[in-house]
Formats: structure tokens, sequence, C-alpha cells
């Protein structure tokens, strides 16, 4: 059995190359908040981009682009949450959902939305 067969997900699936970056918390003396966000670690990825059906259906308007991401799961992805950031050929996408896909520890979709404007 091929590798990319026994993890789920194959090599030509995952065609991009994403980073990515999460604040780590300041103690300010008031409260703990986020400081500036620092790259964490890079993956290959499946990309999809939601359709705008989809989007209408989910009530979502204006110039945002929703993009699912599908990544091998690992102690890094399995960490992404809500507030951290991928970037990907110089947009950046705010993480909205996390959720496992293809069975027990084999993949990981991030759901994330950009402002296609909005370059870094």
């Amino acid at each position: 059995m091929a590798a990319g067969a026994r993890r789920g997900l194959s090599a030509t699936e995952l065609d991009h190359r994403i980073s990515f970056w999460r604040g780590a918390p300041i103690d300010d003396g008031t409260a703990t908040i986020d400081g500036p966000p620092a790259e964490i670690g890079r993956r290959s990825a499946k990309r999809v981009d939601v359709k705008d059906g989809e989007r209408m259906r989910a009530n979502q308007q204006g110039q945002e682009l929703t993009t699912r991401w599908t990544v091998r799961s690992d102690a890094l992805t399995r960490s992404i949450a809500g507030g951290d950031i991928i970037k990907h050929r110089g947009i950046t996408y705010a993480v909205v959902g996390t959720k496992e896909v293809s069975g027990r520890f084999i993949g990981i979709e991030i759901t994330t939305a950009a402002r296609p404007d909005a370059r870094v």
C-alpha cells in the first residue's frame, strides 16, 4: 500500500504550501493579550474555495473569500484554532474553524476567511 493511500491524503492533492501564524500571549500588567503574529510552521495543503451558492446559503455577504484547507493531521495542525492565521501567496486568511476529516489522525480541514484585496 502506498504511503499516500495509508494516510488518506495523497501528495498530489496537497499542492499548496501554507504557513501558520499565531500571536504569543503577552502580559501587559493588566491583562494577557495576543502579541504580534509569528510563524509557527509550514505545511502542504489542499485548497478549496467555497462556491458563491454555498456562501449565500450560509448567509455570508461582501467581498470575503471563504477557503477550506485540508492538511495532514499532526501535532501542529491539530493545535490550529480560531484566532490563528494562514498566509498563502500574499493573502492573509483568518482561521474561523477546524474539523477532523478522513478518520482519526488522518486529516484536518481548516475553514478560513480572507479579504482578497487585503494583501500582506
